[in-house]
Parts: C-alpha cells; sequence; structure tokens
C-alpha cells in the first residue's frame, strides 16, 4: 500500500477551525482508493472512504480532483494551515475593561469527566456511555480505550454488557488508535462471540479496506467466489440455500458480509433478514443483526427486523412475546436517545420505521377489555412514538405491552388536528426531503398526515418542488399526497406536466381545476397534442365531455389530430387491470371513436396488436372497431384476426367474427386455422356471425370445406366450449352437408360410442359411409337400438345393404326385433315381410322371434310359423318354444303337442315336456284351451304305457293339489285310470270299492250283535 498523492485543505470562519485531508492510495497492482479524514483543527479526525470499492488509477484520480474541488468550491484553502489571528488588544485608554467570561463545561466534556473518574462518578456509568455513542463523541476515545484495556466495571453492570457499551461507542467513534485494541479483542478466545461481531463492524468503519480483506477470508469457499465475480442475486441465493440446510453454518459468513456491506454483500444481508424464522435456531442470526444495525444505525436493516418482529406471533422462545415487547421498547427508547441528541441519524432511522407498516396490512380498530379504543396501528410501539408523541388523540397504554390508545372524545376515523404531534419536530424540519420521500412512498394515513402537515408549512422546499415530481404524486400518490400536491400545483399556472397529474388522480377537483383551463382557453388546448391525449383519455366523464365540447366548436389541424390520437391510444396502453381504468378506459374509447375516427383509420399493426393484447377489453374492443374500419384493412396481417378470435373477451372476438364475416371466402379460405377457429369458438355471437362465410367457402371450395368438416368432426371427439359442439353439428348437418367426408368405419364407430350426444349425431350422419361388411350384425341390431334417430336410420340403411347376410344368419333378425325404440321394431318387421321374405327363414329364426316377450314380435313369429310350418319341424318348436311364459304361445305350443311326437314310443321327449304341461296347467284364470288339449293328452299319454305313466305321475299328484276345483275332476279320473291300468305306480288316490246294495226290508233289520 502506497500513498501516491495527498491533498490538505482548511477552512476557518468565526470560531469555526476545521482540516480536510485527501489521501490517493494504491492498495494493490492496478487498484486504488480514495480516503478522507477530517474534524477539528487539533483534535481526532474522522475517517471515510469515497471507493468502497478499489477502482482503476484514472478513476480513483477523478474521484479524487472531484473530491477537492468540491471542498475547495465549498470554502476550503489549501495550503499549510496558520494560527488562528490572535484577538485584537483593548484600547489603552479605555476607561471600561469588561470582566473575564467563564465558560460551562461543554457536555462533552462533562461526559468525558464522569468516565475519567470511574467508580467516583456522581452518575451511573451506563447511560453515561450510551450517551457517549450516541453524540458519536470523539473526544472520548482516549478514555474509552483506557476503560477497555483496564479491569474497571461499573457495579451497576455485568462485566460483559460494559465492555460491550465500550465496543459499541468505538464503533461509532473509533478511530485507527482503536483497531489493536479491538483486534486484540477479536482474537483473545475468552471474547463472547456477541463482542467479537461488534468490533469486527468497529474496524470495518475505521479501515474499511483492511476489515474487507479479512471478511473475505472468513467466507466460505462458494459465497468468497460469488463476491469475487460480483453477483449479488447468486450471493443472496446460495446464503438463503444453506440459510434452510444448515442455519448453525450461516452466522460468521453473514456478519462477515455485512463488515463489508457493498453493494454486492448488503442483498444477501437484506434476504436473511427477510426470510430467516423467528421460532427456531435462525432468530439468533436476525437477533445479531438487530444488534448490529443499531449500531451502525442502518435505518433499512433495523427497520426490516423491527417490523418483523412486530409482526410475529410466536409464543415461545427466542422471540416470546415478553422478547418482543422488550425489543418493541429498546427501538423506541433507542430513537428517543437520537432524538434527545438532536443526531442527525435520527430522521432517516425514524423514516425507515414509518415506511415498513402500511394500511393494507393493520386490523381494525377494537375496543379493549376496560373499554379503550385501540385504533389500527395501536400495537405498533415505535411508530406511535415517533408520531404521535405529543398527540392529543393517542397515549401510551401499557408498559409492558407497548401498545396505544385512544384517548379524550376523538374516535377512529375523525380528522386529525391542526397542530403537530409527532416527537422532535425541530429534527423534521431540518429534513424536508426525507419528509417528501415518505410522501412518496408511504402507505401509511397516519404517516401521510404527519409529512404533509409537517411539510406545508416549509414554503421554501414545496415551492422548489418541480411541476414532475408533483404530477407524479397527483397521478399515483395516495389520496393523502395527491392533495397536498394539488395544493401546492393549484398556486401554479397550469401546464401539460401539472395537467398530466391533475387528470390521473383522483381528485374531482383537480379535475375541474383542468376543466375551467380548457374551457377558458380552447386555442391553446386544441393546439397542444400532448393536452388533447391527456383529457380525451380523462379520468372523468366531465373531462372527456369537455373535449367532446372543444372538438366540436373548434377545427383541429390534421397533424395535431394524428399525434393526439396516437398519444391517447398510448395513455391507453399504459393503464393497469383495475375496475376503475376499465371504465375510464370504455369511455375514453368512446370519445375517440367520435373525435379522431379519421385519424384512427391508419393505426399501425403494432399498435393493434398492442391493443388486443392489452388486459383492458375496452382496448381490444377499440382495436377491432380499427380493423374494421381501417383504410388498408386487406393488407393487415392475418395474425390481427387471429388474436381478435383468441381474446379472452366475447366482445373482441364477436368483432373478430365481423372482420372474418366480411373477408371474401377466396381470402377466408387459406386461413382455415381462423375457420376451425370460428367454429369452435365459446362466443355464440362469432359462432353465429361467421356462420355464412363457412357455408360459401364449402359451397366455392368443396375440399377446403371437405377439410374442415374433417377437423370439426375429429373436433367433436374432444371437449369443446359449450355451445361449439351443438353448432358444430347443425353445420355438418347443413352447410358442409355437401361435403361430409369420407372417415374410417373405426372413428364412425367411436363417434356413435362416444359420450357426447353430439358426437354420437355426427356418427349417424356419417353412418351411410359404412360398407355392409365393415360391420357385423350384431353391431347393426346395437346401432338400430340407439337413442339417436339418426343412428338408428343409419342402422336400418345398413340392414337392407346386408339383405344376403342376414338370410345366411337369420337368427340376427331377433335383435332387431328386440329392439327398445318402437320405430326399429316396425322396421324389422317391415324388413322381414318385404326384403327378408318369410320362406327365407329356418325353424330357428322363427323359434327366436316367437321367443320375444313383445306382443307385435310374437304375433310376427305366430304368423310366420304358420305359414312356414313343416311337420318335420313341429318337434323342435314345440322343443324351444314350450317354456315361454306367454299364454299365446302356450296355446300355439298346445296345438302341436299332436303333431310333434309319437309319446308311446318316445317317453324322453315327453319327459322333456313335463314342465310346460306344468306351466299351462299352473296358469290361473288364463289359458282354458290348452290346460284343456294338455289334460287331453295326459289322459291318453299315461295310459299308453307303464313308463309314461311312471313320468306322468308326479305331475298329476302335484296338479292334484294345487289346480282349481274345474281342473281336479279330469285329473283324478286320469289318475284312476292309471291305478287301475298300471296299480304299482305310485299315486295319491286310494280306490274304495263300495258296498253291495242292501235287500228289501234290510234297512229294518239288525245285524246280530247290533246295539
Amino acid at each position: 500500500m502506497r500513498v501516491i498523492e495527498q491533498a490538505r485543505l482548511w477552512f476557518r470562519e468565526g470560531n469555526s477551525d476545521k482540516v480536510y485531508e485527501i489521501d490517493l492510495v494504491e492498495v494493490a497492482a492496478g487498484q486504488h482508493v480514495v480516503n478522507f479524514r477530517y474534524g477539528r483543527r487539533g483534535g481526532p479526525l474522522k475517517d471515510g472512504t469515497k471507493t468502497p470499492l478499489p477502482l482503476s488509477l484514472d478513476k480513483a484520480r477523478g474521484v479524487y480532483k472531484k473530491l477537492v474541488d468540491e471542498k475547495v468550491a465549498g470554502g476550503y484553502q489549501t495550503g499549510p494551515v496558520t494560527a488562528a489571528p490572535a484577538p485584537a488588544p483593548v484600547a489603552s485608554g479605555s476607561p471600561y475593561r469588561s470582566p473575564p467570561v467563564v465558560h460551562t463545561p461543554s457536555v462533552a466534556q462533562q461526559l468525558i469527566g464522569k468516565l475519567r473518574m470511574g467508580a467516583r462518578s456522581p452518575s451511573p456509568l451506563g447511560p453515561v456511555m450510551w450517551r457517549v455513542a450516541d453524540l458519536d463523541l470523539t473526544e472520548a476515545e482516549p478514555v474509552v480505550l483506557e476503560l477497555l484495556a483496564s479491569q474497571f466495571v461499573p457495579t451497576e453492570l455485568e462485566p460483559n454488557a460494559w465492555r460491550h457499551l465500550l465496543v459499541a461507542a468505538l464503533a461509532r467513534m473509533g478511530s485507527a488508535a482503536a483497531v489493536t485494541p479491538l483486534a486484540n479483542l477479536i482474537t483473545d478466545a475468552r471474547t463472547p462471540r456477541h463482542l467479537v461481531d461488534v468490533a469486527r463492524i468497529a474496524i470495518a468503519r475505521i479501515d474499511p479496506v483492511r476489515s474487507k480483506e479479512i471478511a473475505l477470508q472468513r467466507l466460505p469457499q462458494n459465497l468468497s467466489a460469488l463476491y469475487t465475480r460480483g453477483d449479488g442475486p447468486a450471493l443472496a441465493r446460495a446464503v438463503e440455500e444453506a440459510l434452510t440446510s444448515d442455519p448453525m453454518k450461516v452466522r460468521d459468513p453473514i456478519v462477515a458480509l455485512y463488515a463489508i456491506n457493498d453493494a454486492v454483500a448488503r442483498p444477501a444481508v437484506l434476504a436473511v433478514a427477510r426470510v430467516a424464522r423467528l421460532s427456531n435456531v435462525e432468530a439468533a442470526i436476525v437477533r445479531t443483526l438487530f444488534r448490529l444495525a443499531e449500531i451502525r444505525r442502518d435505518g433499512e436493516l433495523y427497520a426490516l427486523i423491527a417490523r418483523r418482529i412486530d409482526a410475529h406471533r410466536g409464543h415461545t422462545r427466542p422471540f416470546s412475546p415478553l422478547t418482543r415487547n422488550y425489543l418493541r421498547r429498546r427501538v423506541a427508547r433507542y430513537l428517543r436517545r437520537l432524538g434527545h441528541v438532536e443526531s442527525a441519524d435520527y430522521v432517516p432511522m425514524a423514516a425507515a420505521i414509518l415506511l415498513g407498516y402500511e394500511d393494507d396490512d393493520t386490523p381494525d380498530p377494537k375496543r379493549g377489555v376496560f373499554n379503550h379504543t385501540y385504533d389500527r396501528y395501536a400495537a405498533y410501539h415505535a411508530f406511535n412514538q415517533i408520531l404521535f408523541t405529543h398527540s392529543s388523540r393517542y397515549e401510551k397504554s401499557h408498559h409492558e405491552l407497548s401498545v396505544w390508545r385512544v384517548k379524550g372524545r376523538y374516535r377512529p376515523g375523525d380528522p386529525p388536528p391542526p397542530e403537530r404531534e409527532e416527537a422532535f419536530p425541530a429534527l423534521w424540519d431540518r429534513a424536508p426531503a426525507t419528509l417528501w420521500e415518505l410522501i412518496l412512498k408511504s402507505g401509511a394515513t397516519p404517516v401521510l398526515e404527519f409529512a404533509t402537515r409537517a411539510l406545508r408549512a416549509n414554503h421554501a422546499f414545496t415551492q422548489a418542488l418541480r411541476d414532475d415530481q408533483l404530477a407524479l404524486v397527483m397521478s399515483s400518490g395516495h389520496l393523502i399526497a395527491q392533495r397536498f400536491a394539488f395544493d401546492i400545483a393549484r398556486q401554479r399556472s397550469l401546464n401539460v406536466t401539472l395537467a398530466r397529474g391533475a387528470l390521473s388522480s383522483d381528485l374531482p377537483e383537480a379535475h375541474n381545476w383542468v376543466v375551467t383551463w380548457i374551457d377558458a382557453n380552447p386555442e391553446a388546448t386544441v393546439g397542444d397534442p400532448d393536452m388533447l391525449a391527456m383529457i380525451v383519455t380523462g379520468k372523468t366523464q366531465a373531462v372527456r365531455e369537455a373535449t367532446l365540447r372543444l372538438l366540436r366548436a373548434r377545427p383541429i389541424a390534421d397533424d395535431i389530430a394524428r399525434s393526439a390520437s396516437v398519444r391517447a391510444i398510448a395513455i391507453l396502453l399504459g393503464l393497469g387491470d383495475t375496475p376503475a381504468n376499465a371504465e375510464r378506459a370504455s369511455g375514453a374509447v368512446a370519445t375517440l371513436l367520435r373525435s379522431f375516427e379519421a385519424q384512427l383509420r391508419e393505426v399501425s399493426a403494432e399498435v393493434l396488436r398492442d391493443m388486443l393484447k392489452h388486459p383492458l377489453a375496452a382496448l381490444g374492443e377499440l382495436a377491432g372497431e380499427l380493423v374494421l374500419r381501417h383504410a388498408h384493412r386487406d393488407t393487415l396481417p392475418v395474425d390481427l384476426i387471429e388474436t381478435m378470435l383468441a381474446s379472452k373477451f366475447a366482445t373482441v372476438r364477436t368483432l373478430g367474427g365481423r372482420v372474418l364475416a366480411a373477408t371474401p371466402p377466396e381470402v377466408a379460405k387459406d386461413d382455415l386455422e381462423a375457420l376451425v377457429m370460428f367454429a369452435t369458438s365459446g362466443n355464440a355471437e362469432l359462432r353465429e356471425a361467421t356462420r355464412t362465410l363457412l357455408g360459401e367457402v364449402a359451397k366455392r371450395y368443396p375440399d377446403v370445406g371437405r377439410t374442415l368438416a374433417d377437423r370439426l368432426i375429429d373436433a367433436l371427439l374432444k371437449t369443446q366450449p359449450p355451445g361449439a359442439p351443438a353448432h358444430i353439428v347443425t353445420l355438418l348437418k347443413a352447410e358442409l352437408a355437401p361435403v361430409l367426408p369420407q372417415k374410417p368405419a373405426q372413428t364412425i364407430l367411436r363417434l356413435i360410442g362416444a359420450l357426447s350426444p353430439h358426437a354420437r349425431d355426427a356418427g349417424g350422419l356419417l353412418l351411410h359411409q359404412l360398407a355392409p361388411d365393415d360391420i357385423g350384425l350384431d353391431d347393426i341390431a346395437r346401432l338400430a337400438s340407439h337413442e339417436n334417430l339418426s343412428v338408428r336410420q343409419g342402422a336400418w340403411a345398413l340392414a337392407r345393404a346386408s339383405v344376403s347376410r342376414y338370410r345366411i344368419a337369420p337368427v340376427a333378425l331377433a335383435k332387431l326385433l328386440d329392439s327398445d325404440w318402437e320405430d326399429t321394431r316396425q322396421f324389422a318387421i317391415g324388413f322381414i315381410r318385404d326384403d327378408i321374405g318369410g320362406d327365407k327363414l329356418s325353424a330357428d329364426a322363427i323359434i327366436t322371434i316367437c321367443d320375444s316377450i313383445r306382443p307385435e314380435v310374437q304375433d310376427l313369429g305366430k304368423s310366420l310359423l304358420h305359414q312356414q310350418f313343416r311337420e318335420a319341424d313341429a318337434p323342435r318348436y314345440l322343443e324351444r318354444l314350450a317354456e315361454h311364459p306367454s299364454t299365446n304361445l302356450q296355446l300355439l305350443v298346445s296345438t302341436l303337442l299332436d303333431r310333434a311326437f309319437d309319446f308311446g314310443t318316445d317317453i324322453q321327449k315327453l319327459q322333456i315336456l313335463v314342465p310346460y304341461f306344468a306351466t299351462v296347467l299352473s296358469q290361473v284364470n288364463r289359458g282354458r284351451v290348452a290346460k284343456e288339449r294338455v289334460l287331453a293328452l295326459l289322459r291318453r299319454e299315461a295310459a299308453k304305457s307303464h313308463e309314461a305313466a311312471a313320468v306322468l305321475a308326479p305331475l298329476l299328484d302335484r296338479q292334484s293339489a294345487t289346480a282349481a276345483i274345474t281342473q281336479k275332476h279330469p285329473i283324478i279320473a286320469t289318475m284312476v285310470d292309471v291305478h287301475h291300468l298300471y296299480p304299482d305306480v305310485p299315486l295319491p288316490i286310494s280306490i274304495i270299492v263300495p258296498a253291495p246294495p242292501a235287500k228289501p226290508g234290510a234297512l229294518h233289520s239288525r245285524p246280530k250283535g247290533a246295539s
């Protein structure tokens, strides 16, 4: 390290006698820094640097010369420092000599004196040391170093607490003389870690270059590499990841980065302060940063951590409720100490605290247990102390809870009083720029009330504010800030900048201010395209109506109108997606179309595209109207229409439909994607508006229409917007019917089997494309029973085309006849009679038809059976139909009994028919004729052979017990006949031979032995 160039400057005026030293130093090859020292002549000098990071020689020399010139311009002189001139001697002839003036000891001398007294000090040394640190009292450094080297500890403090006060004081006002004692403290293994952290921060202020080198050595390799590369965001992410994986290893790197505290290291420190949890070991890191930020008076970091402590709601250590309340009080107490010593750091620190709160983050006012009222910010102690120390509205409630309550007759929501309420108003008056920053950035109503009230009296500052600063606050600030800025602006002459801010504000009086000016200065307004654009896009209807009045009365030059229209569109494009902006844009669009329609006919395609993509519907609607009215509509890019069709706003899609509907078919045919989008749009107006165009394209260009129909049919197999599937089907049935594409059988069957009824409709339309061999007879029967009429009709056509196949497999006809749909059954009956022919049906087919449970099908089967009956088929008819439950078919079977079998020689066939006999005989009040035929058969067959009697005996036994009285006689008679013929066949009857008739007179005689 070597000094390349030095400058020694001095300044003397009145009692002020100051020196300023500047060094240009080479710290390494090609790396240079500019350091400076300043203070009173003869006293210790404070150190600083203008280059947190080393620079090249040329850049560093530029910084050096700039600093020298700045000091010379401020009144400093170069060259050797001369002694102060001696006071002028008093004239010897003067009759009066003033007594010597006795100066009271200064505050600094008093504090240093108390420290030198040590244990003999009349005041506790802890508060004294706080005051020394708060005042940045450099004169006290020798005493503080002496106390640090000694073994003296005040009786009211613990040793480590006392040393912490000493080191913290050195961190504020120490010089190079303190580096060695602080370094020894760091290397001492007995030094607590928190003292080591403070000592490192102290050295970082005194010797930042050397401190940075040491801090980089303490960083892990990966973090050091990221810092060297200058990648602050990556360094912050790496520290966050390390905090998640192993929090215990993050503390030392964070302290090292905070010691460096430059543009690369600081984002990582702030990231840890934001994301570290307050409920586990990570809280120790937050507590360390809180302590170091307090010592360094780092308002941003200190306020960030203080706000997190305020918002924390945990009930366990390390940030329990008691700890949180203590830290809240500590923040307020520290700010109060800075204010009492009139520290220049009070206002920045207090402003950082105030900017940490927003109205949206606070709860509603509430009443306490003892009927006290607590306003929205009641729980934030430091916040309330800054703003309401001298308030007549609020007072501190409970010391331990650190909350503020409403006092007096004030109620939340009442207007604030006109008098100042904040702590240390004189300090705020010295910092109007900070008050203005609060107005710009704060979203807390109490902060804005305080800042605007404090700044209103500072006329010099408010009059120096630029028009663009006032316009910014009026356009984007809080309502309180808008009113404050407007009160200043209305005292000035209205110009474009102020008009823009006033028109963008939420203040009706600001809008009226502009309208009044417009009415009074029409010529100036119509000649200014900026002003025209702003009033055309005005926030209120009153402003836009003033525009219409102005434009109706006076012509506008074409170039000004064109410029104003373009600027108005630019203003609308800058609006965000809010309900208020939506209403504003809607009204502005209507005014634009009425005022600048001719100029808007030539808006570029790029601007139209930006308008269509804007989140406000009104801009998309304006773009659609401009496309319809465009002077060169035929040359506009096709993607504009596609963007309109893909818009999330139905009105914009409808306009796109109108544009495309007006497109010639020879142009529309080349954009198949747009045609498909039309037909499948969720916007009903868009679909209907383009229906005629689709039909015209299909009519004039069949190949395009066929491709379009093919795409739409495939679209039915996917989810579509509501209403679109039905629209597609109507297109296929009407406009696209002549150009229906040829689809594979698999696709048609998939459509028919789809869950969507519209897809099934489309499948029905295409069903006629199937050849008879593409589908089985069972599938035809299934389709003929489809709930969709067009599908059933298509199945009928397929059946007529499959006559030869049905004649080969006539049994399949039964499934057609057995359909749940009356129209299909009627078709099948006619199809069999007229197309198949009854003479082509086999006995099995007729039996299958007869086997139906539907009366009309049974009638057809009986008719076919009588027409096509052959004796050889009688046994099959009888065997297959015997078990049918219908009485009609049972009667038909009974007619076949004598023609089917010779039961006398075929006992097995007789046994097969026993269930049939039982079914017929079990009918109640039905089938009388069939019963008589069966009973006659049973009596005849039971008498033919012993085997037949044995087969029929159980049936006769069962029926004799269950049959009606009218059937019992023939059954019993049959059983008697069987008993006489075959006595060994078991029957439930006993034959009793009647006694012979008695002789005449026998009735009067008594047998022997009778009584």
